[in-house]
């Protein structure tokens, strides 16, 4: 199995898996956690505005070591441009739709019923998160063919080429490759 550097980048498409194999990275190797989402929201779920972002990406990634989860699908936003050229690796949780859902339906009710605080205060709702336009099962389902083709054209294009490159397809692999991180955890 492939090994990650040590700036990697957890990219895949809503319900994927994106922050537990980003967290479970970042504890097997020993370094930090980025939450995406919490430099892109504010509390109650405003966004961060766009001339705000890069700089917020550039100090959370000023340090040798991280790991972020989030959609990189456009390479000419400054905040992505930014990850991708400080990221040594990319690794594409490029799962089925239905595995996706599998994961994503159980997550957000969960969370609608335990009331998890996502980041700096904000919450699901299961008016939101299941009937409104906006929710986010749905939005997985709209986007997945966008991510998936953004993510295909990311690791067949040379320009990337500095990047490791890690595409996992299935649950198992994903898990597999998880476990064969634990041999490269610092020792103490």
């Amino acid at each position: 199995m492939q090994t990650p550097g040590q700036r990697i980048i957890v990219v895949g498409t809503s319900g994927s898996g994106k922050t537990h194999v980003a967290k479970a990275i970042a504890a097997k190797l020993g370094i930090k956690y980025i939450c995406n989402d919490s430099l892109i929201w504010r509390a109650n779920w405003e966004l961060v505005p766009k001339s705000e972002r890069r700089p917020a990406f550039a100090a959370a990634t000023d340090c040798d070591t991280w790991v972020i989860d989030g959609n990189v699908t456009t390479t000419t936003s400054p905040e992505n441009a930014l990850l991708l050229e400080r990221a040594d690796t990319i690794v594409w949780l490029d799962l089925p739709r239905w595995r996706v859902l599998l994961q994503l339906i159980p997550r957000t009710l969960k969370r609608v019923i335990t009331g998890e605080e996502l980041w700096h205060g904000n919450r699901e709702t299961f008016r939101a998160s299941f009937l409104s336009k906006g929710s986010i099962i749905l939005w997985s389902i709209q986007t997945y063919p966008k991510y998936k083709a953004k993510y295909a054209e990311i690791f067949a294009d040379q320009q990337w080429d500095y990047l490791k490159r890690i595409r996992l397809t299935r649950k198992r692999q994903v898990q597999k490759w998880l476990e064969s991180l634990d041999a490269q955890r610092p020792s103490v």
